[in-house]
């Protein structure tokens, strides 16, 4: 009977079967309780993820993970109206979210009384396996659910990954400009404007939670007297670059809203959202809790948009190993228009050039964003070229405004940590021939410290492996060497710089 049930109704929640048992077969309440509970081994009880009414999720053993156990599953946590029901949403939403960005996009507490925290509904989650983490090129570990998953090692994780690494980098950018808006319009603290990922979580934090962009602010509606001293209110707001934005998507943005309206001893807040596109449903429920659904349009204006959308897409296609050196130029004079974007483009953009130039004169496949394993912790390599008895070049990219030094931290860890990793790793591949070099390319100047030190380090490794520096004027010259003059013009406008070229 149970079986039989199941196979019609699809999975479910054990209240749910109970109930067509009992207008089906006519059993009293007590009578398919008894049944479910004594059910054959073929039926399935989803653990760890709790149900209102100590309901389970149940399901037949041949329909785990197919498309109905999904469809079901995820219906049946959606109607729950909980923590599960927000971390779900904000991850369905973004497909694959960074580890570090979880505990804003989730909804979730960093910790509060009597309610379950962003860590508690993550670990459920993934006990339940709803959710799962994955390490991938280019965005680290990262959460997604366990439907997305298989979706990807089934079709490949080229264009998925590309799209999700290309908005997380547009939202960087909108990110810095929103705060260089609200800097301008003294509309928040000048200097204490925190944003991801450039700022820590806790320094993110406002309440119980963390927020993409948080600010204390001064303007008058929002600041309090306390103690006949005034008392800064608040701007938080969260980014969600994607179109079609729905109610689940934004119902963790809510919940958080909500929680943080109700603490006394927070001051008053002004709610931002900022999204591609919205549904109706999902406008109208930010605008009836008081939260402002921005756009891109709506803070700066259709041609900024519309840069923003041409972003995405010139970096998916970048990421897909076709860079339109011309298309990035142009991009950098529409978006220039903001205080913030270029640098952010800056950053972002480099590793795909350096490795356009390295592709146009490499004698095998070259890939950005490798993940190496070494003995104490994992390397990501931003441009990878190795062939057997051929190539072992690994390059570390270090994209800067014209002028700008990289800062030596970065290159004692790159000497320290990442080569070593990567050098472990190559021993666990057995390899062999040629020796590795290991490379910096940088539009940024090195400091004589740092210079010195690679010095060092290249004489004391000389058997073991090549070191090499690539800077602002080999770049220039690898560009002229390729015959790529849009490239070139690239390099010139936004990274060398004119003056430094020609002196």
């Amino acid at each position: 009977m149970v079986v039989d049930a199941l196979r019609l109704l699809g999975p479910c929640l054990s209240t749910e079967l109970a109930e067509f048992l009992i207008e089906q077969y006519g059993l009293s309440p007590a009578a398919a309780r008894k049944r479910i509970s004594r059910a054959p081994s073929e039926v399935r009880r989803l653990g760890h993820l709790p149900f209102s009414r100590k309901a389970r999720f149940l399901y037949l053993k041949d329909e785990y993970a197919s498309p109905r156990y999904w469809e079901n599953l995820y219906r049946s946590i959606y109607a729950s109206q909980n923590a599960y029901s927000r971390a779900l949403g904000a991850v369905a939403g973004r497909r694959v979210v960074p580890i570090g960005q979880f505990m804003v996009s989730c909804g979730a507490p960093v910790s509060q009384k009597r309610h379950i925290s962003a860590d508690t509904a993550l670990k459920r989650m993934l006990d339940a396996n709803v959710l799962v983490t994955e390490t991938y090129p280019g965005l680290g570990e990262c959460v997604l659910t366990k439907q997305t998953q298989e979706d990807i090692i089934r079709h490949g994780e080229g264009a998925l990954l590309a799209g999700v690494r290309s908005r997380i980098i547009a939202e960087g950018i909108l990110l810095d400009s929103i705060k260089e808006w609200l800097r301008r319009l003294a509309f928040a603290s000048y200097n204490k404007v925190c944003i991801r990922p450039d700022s820590a979580a806790q320094s993110r934090k406002v309440g119980n939670f963390v927020w993409d962009l948080t600010a204390p602010s001064y303007i008058a509606g929002i600041t309090s007297w306390k103690d006949k001293k005034i008392s800064p209110g608040f701007v938080v707001c969260d980014v969600l670059l994607e179109d079609g934005i729905t109610t689940e998507h934004i119902e963790p943005f809510l919940y958080k809203a909500k929680s943080l309206q109700a603490l006394n001893k927070v001051g008053r807040t002004m709610f931002f959202f900022v999204a591609g596109r919205y549904e109706p449903d999902a406008f109208k429920a930010l605008r009836e809790n008081g939260i402002i659904p921005a756009t891109p349009e709506s803070l700066f204006g259709k041609d900024i948009a519309e840069a923003f959308g041409d972003l995405i897409l010139s970096l998916k296609n970048a990421a897909k190993g076709s860079l339109d050196p011309a298309k990035f130029d142009d991009l950098f004079y529409r978006l220039g228009k903001l205080e913030g974007a270029a640098g952010n483009m800056r950053g972002a953009l480099f590793e795909f050039v350096v490795a356009e130039l390295i592709r146009k004169t490499s004698p095998t496949q070259v890939q950005l964003n490798k993940i190496c394993k070494g003995e104490d912790g994992m390397a990501e390599v931003d441009v990878w070229e190795l062939k057997e008895g051929v190539v072992a070049r690994m390059v570390e990219c270090k994209g800067m405004a014209p002028g700008a030094s990289v800062d030596d931290e970065e290159i004692d860890l790159w000497l320290t940590k990442r080569i070593t990793r990567v050098r472990h790793h190559l021993k666990n591949l057995d390899w062999k021939d040629p020796k590795p070099s290991f490379e910096l390319w940088t539009s940024g100047l090195i400091s004589d410290e740092s210079l010195q030190r690679i010095d060092k380090t290249r004489a004391a490794n000389i058997a073991k492996f090549d070191l090499q520096v690539v800077g602002p004027l080999e770049l220039i010259d690898k560009a002229k060497a390729v015959n790529d003059g849009p490239l070139l013009k690239l390099l010139e406008h936004h990274f060398v710089g004119l003056d430094l070229h020609h002196a």
